[in-house]
């Protein structure tokens, strides 16, 4: 989950590295949507678990 308080007009969203269970390696997700308020969610699908998480961000 990631949330901004102030994005000055800018959009951001949550992102996550998710190992895969089959030793497939590691994926990255990223939220669908730029927000400019509230909280943006990304979840590990089924058959990972999480590794690390972010914040993406963009000035317009």
């Amino acid at each position: 989950m990631a949330t901004c308080d102030r994005s000055n007009g800018g959009h951001y969203k949550a992102s996550v590295q998710c190992n895969r269970l089959d030793g497939g390696g590691v994926i990255t997700l990223d939220a669908p949507v730029w927000r400019t308020s509230g909280w943006s969610y990304v979840f590990c699908p089924s058959l990972t678990v999480f590794s690390s998480a972010a914040i993406i961000t963009k000035s317009s």
